[in-house]
């Protein structure tokens, strides 16, 4: 049973279809994928995961928005570019986060995955043969009583079974996403724009359903005296930018989304007869760009893990997923560090000191 419907929860059950179909895959998801998600930048990179998932062909039948360069004011007032044109994996894509799920979900159930939607979680309890599970729904589905023998924490960054089972989240910062969704024309900039500032950075991106995404990275305490949760702040602060201020529509915000977007991993990322994927495991910064990539891959390694211990009677798998996430979490940090430190206008900014190790203690 897989907890979590977003990119990780669906490339783990994806992939267990493919390599063990055999396996009966039950997913919940606490939704019904009709609010406004984050998270909308997919690069050129994640084509071969959504091939190797076997849900290219209809991932090109919709009509997500092609990207193909990134704007960047940072470090610098000047403007600089950097083009997909000229990469080996080619353009990237900007998506309505929500429809994109919501496609993920649906290849997984056409592909024989039972997939229960408006569930979370409630219980897990260990049993002999694996665990006994209870969800809870609205009135009309009404909770859920399920068996496995195995458990798939998908659950993002609330990571609810491994902290259930004594898990903690180890968080290296508090960056908060401040995002306000607008109405876009179909030729507005496609560029992905990001502009470093002295108390954080945003970013704006136009969506494949005709919206603009405009977002502000601060931390926690940074933001709450400036009220950024609240429009007047958060267009206080965006008067303040050199460019975001000029492609933010001045029209009503279609939605709002506050939610955390800082680095963070889980102390264990598998145990016995259980394994986390995605954000419950190891939540990256936005800056990376990599959110929806790593979550997919991510999906993929837990359901080779699942399958060496399920149909190998294996160890080797949870083995080498628990190596892999280390691995790839260290060279995270490298590539996170690298890019903050190279933004030294604000030497005075709290932000920048905590990204920077300039914080004088």
């Amino acid at each position: 049973m897989i907890a979590g419907g977003g990119p990780a929860g669906c490339a783990t059950a994806l992939a267990l279809r493919i390599h063990a179909p055999e396996l009966s895959v039950a997913l919940i998801e606490q939704t019904s994928y009709r609010s406004i998600r984050p998270g909308e930048v997919l690069p050129g990179a994640a084509r071969s995961l959504l091939d190797c998932l076997h849900v290219w062909p209809g991932f090109e039948r919709h009509a997500w928005r092609s990207v193909y360069a990134t704007a960047a004011a940072w470090g610098s007032p000047v403007v600089s570019e950097n083009h997909s044109l000229y990469a080996t994996a080619g353009n990237g894509w900007h998506l309505d986060r929500a429809r994109f799920d919501l496609f993920l979900a649906e290849e997984a159930n056409a592909r024989g995955v039972t997939v229960y939607l408006g569930k979370s979680l409630q219980r897990a309890d260990k049993t002999d043969d694996g665990w006994s599970v209870v969800t809870s729904g609205n009135v009309a589905s009404g909770d859920l009583r399920l068996r496995a023998r195995f458990l798939a924490d998908a659950t993002g960054r609330a990571a609810t079974i491994a902290r259930g089972l004594g898990g903690s989240v180890v968080s290296l910062d508090a960056l908060t996403g401040f995002s306000r969704f607008f109405p876009a024309d179909e030729d507005s900039d496609p560029h992905t724009l990001i502009e470093s500032v002295p108390d954080g950075w945003w970013y704006t991106a136009a969506l494949s359903d005709n919206r603009r995404v405009v977002t502000l990275m601060a931390d926690a305490d940074i933001a709450r005296p400036r009220r950024l949760d609240r429009e007047p702040g958060w267009r206080k602060a965006l008067s303040e930018t050199m460019l975001m201020k000029t492609l933010a529509p001045a029209a009503e915000a279609l939605g709002e989304v506050v939610r955390p977007a800082g680095s963070a991993y889980l102390n264990e990322p598998c145990g016995d007869s259980w394994i986390a994927a995605g954000d419950a495991c190891c939540a990256h910064d936005p800056l990376s760009g990599q959110g929806i990539t790593r979550a997919l891959r991510s999906g993929i390694m837990a359901a080779y893990a699942i399958v060496d211990t399920l149909c190998k009677n294996s160890p080797l798998g949870m083995k080498r997923y628990r190596h892999l996430i280390r691995h790839g979490w260290s060279g995270y940090l490298s590539a996170r560090n690298r890019f903050y430190a190279e933004e030294r206008r604000w030497p005075g900014s709290l932000f920048w000191q905590r990204r920077q190790g300039t914080l004088k203690r």
